[in-house]
């Protein structure tokens, strides 16, 4: 099967090149009427499908949170969180933590023994761009990205010179504590260079205190208050050097360390997680072709009590990638994208529970993306790719997607998209070598998402913008592994889920000379359930939400500036979430939650200090969110950072 699907992927490929002029630019890139740039990014060509760029802004202001609570206020995703500090793991369009793809300048970042990522522990200034993509992307950067993807980058600034300082901290009543400190320089280096680049170090002691005492609702349910404490620290290093031609050297360099203990004044209760994480990546631009290597090694250590013979898992991965992209543009209204690649990996897993051996696994991706700009007004992509991996049998992911514009005046513009696209995830690592419940004969786990959506864009002056957007997905989830507990807990292709639901959302700007208003809202609608009864415990579930998926999540942002002061407020409700799958039992309770912050910037000639009061959880709601313990309630916490800019 795959020596099959390979050929017709090689086929497809050569017909593609084949069939094209070959008169196309040798030194740059012209992405349709858009700006000069040496790639094109994979972002432009999911054509049909929901991908939302984070402004620059929200990231500034969220520098001292982690990735987690930033996005459960900016899109319709669920997260399973533990508390402050601790797991939190994604849901993203009712799927489970390991269908999302966490991509770290293109490279997934996902623990490969668990195939998710603690977002916890991806702090927001460990990067300088972020995208959100809804849905199936797996024929656009590969394995995980069945219910959507993050994608995380790193960005060069070339445009100043000159030298920026960083240093901040924060504060917060319950005892979280937090700092950072950095440079970025922009300097020309030689005739024919420029040198960009940021140096960061960061660190956090996060206790999350609210008392030991069990804390009771408004109804008289008590939850009880675990002791926890996290320590958290980072190094950030990115160095770009950029040729008068237009080629790019880049490295990446991004280290974490994660100590979490849980009950750390009791013996007999605690638990102690370390996480270490070392990310290198090392990329050259030659004209449009990117050469790409990367080394990621990843340990766990898990112990109880005295910690005294943790388990410990160490996995080391290499990747190696190539890709070229062509461009035939013929003008504005018309022109053609091709991005060709593959990428070959190789795994090597020291893990207790693998047994005393060394399991090494090989991993290679071909794919071809395709984006033809038929006119101002349409728009369309075919992507394929095939994954090839050590006795195992990925299935061929193709993807193709339509953008119409039905409507277009000097004030409005109506698109409709349309996507369809196949996924796949491959079997993680514990799920493949676990000693007696792994399962090396795991099948593919397939998915095949539909989606349709409608863009409307408003701009009734140059100080009023206004945009809708209403989607609609299907996506059906085939050969999901499962932990079976009926038989000691085997992993089994035992579950085929349908995940399928709307999400609308709303922005609005308005600019005067004296302030400027946005506001942002956003609503999701999501039914998860089982669909095919495996075996008897399986009946009483079929066609019933998923555990921990709300069935309804609206978020939404208000935010006001005017000179030096900024006003945000941010508000989540998430309704009702059932904890076992059978719905038996109480579920937890729907919960509303409101953040807000005031900003205060100072200018002091060219040199900025930044002053922010935040209230989190201002209605102090009592809600749990994966077990019984009690998530943060109310706190206050204040930020100062401190930006100094070298005089030019």
């Amino acid at each position: 099967m795959v020596r099959r699907t390979s050929t017709v992927l090689v086929s497809v490929l050569g017909i593609a090149l084949a069939g094209f002029s070959p008169n196309c630019y040798s030194q740059k890139e012209q992405t349709l009427c858009e700006v000069t740039v040496t790639a094109v990014k994979p972002e432009r060509f999911m054509i049909g499908q929901k991908v939302k760029d984070i402004d620059s802004t929200q990231l500034a202001q969220n520098r001292f949170t982690t990735l987690a609570n930033f996005l459960q206020f900016q899109s319709p995703i669920a997260f399973k969180s533990y508390g402050a500090g601790q797991l939190a793991t994604i849901s993203f369009r009712g799927t489970s933590s390991s269908h999302t793809a966490v991509l770290w300048n293109g490279v997934n970042i996902n623990f490969p023994s668990l195939g998710q990522s603690d977002f916890s522990t991806l702090p927001m200034s460990g990067f300088d761009e972020m995208t959100i993509q809804y849905g199936s992307a797996a024929s656009c950067v590969g394995t995980d990205a069945v219910g959507g993807s993050i994608l995380l980058r790193s960005v060069p600034k070339f445009n100043q010179t000159g030298l920026q300082a960083i240093a901040g901290v924060s504060a917060e009543s319950s005892k979280n504590y937090a700092g950072q400190a950095g440079l970025r320089f922009y300097y020309p280096v030689a005739k024919n260079w420029k040198l960009s680049g940021k140096t960061l170090f960061y660190g956090a002691d996060i206790r999350n205190d609210f008392g030991n005492e069990p804390i009771q609702n408004r109804k008289g349910a008590q939850y009880p208050v675990e002791p926890m404490q996290t320590l958290q620290k980072g190094f950030v290093q990115d160095i770009y050097a950029l040729h008068s031609n237009g080629n790019l050297f880049s490295l990446n360099a991004w280290v974490t360390e994660n100590n979490l203990t849980i009950q750390p004044n009791s013996l007999n209760l605690r638990e102690i997680t370390q996480t270490k994480a070392q990310r290198y990546v090392l990329s050259y631009n030659v004209g449009k072709t990117l050469l790409r290597a990367a080394y990621i090694n990843d340990v766990l250590d898990y112990g109880r009590a005295d910690n005294t013979n943790p388990s410990h898992t160490d996995i080391d991965r290499y990747l190696f990638r190539v890709e070229h992209d062509f461009s035939w543009i013929k003008s504005c209204e018309r022109g053609t994208n091709l991005k060709v690649g593959s990428e070959v990996t190789h795994y090597a897993a020291q893990v207790d529970g693998y047994g005393k051996e060394l399991k090494t696994e090989n991993r290679a991706d071909f794919y071809l993306l395709l984006r033809y700009q038929h006119s101002l007004r349409f728009s369309s992509s075919l992507n394929l790719r095939q994954a090839l991996v050590s006795g195992y049998n990925p299935p061929f992911t193709p993807s193709f997607g339509l953008d119409y514009r039905i409507f277009s005046s000097p004030t409005d513009r109506l698109n409709l998209t349309t996507n369809i696209a196949y996924s796949y995830r491959v079997p993680t690592l514990n799920e493949r070598y676990w000693v007696n419940l792994g399962n090396p004969a795991l099948q593919p786990e397939v998915g095949f998402n539909k989606e349709i959506g409608a863009v409307w864009k408003r701009r009734t002056s140059e100080h009023f913008h206004q945009q809708y957007s209403i989607n609609a997905f299907h996506n059906l989830i085939d050969n999901w592994t499962y932990w079976n507990p009926d038989k000691n807990y085997k992993v089994e292709n035992l579950q085929q889920v349908l995940a399928k639901g709307i999400e609308i959302e709303t922005s609005h700007r308005v600019i005067t000379a004296a302030w400027e208003a946005t506001a942002q809202f956003q609503y999701a609608l999501t039914h998860t359930s089982q669909q095919k009864a495996y075996g008897p415990y399986t009946q009483d579930i079929l066609g019933k939400q998923l555990i921990y998926v709300p069935r309804h999540s609206l978020s939404g942002t208000l935010g006001v500036t005017s000179g030096a002061w900024s006003f945000t407020v941010q508000q989540l409700y998430n309704s009702a979430r059932y904890i076992t799958f059978d719905h038996s039992g109480r579920p937890f309770p729907g919960y509303y939650l409101m953040n807000a912050w005031a900003t205060y910037q100072y200018k002091l000639k060219q040199h900025r200090l930044h002053f922010q009061l935040q209230g989190n959880n201002l209605t102090n709601t009592l809600y749990p969110n994966l077990k019984k313990n009690a998530m943060p309630m109310r706190s206050v916490s204040f930020n100062v950072i401190f930006i100094f800019n070298q005089k030019k």
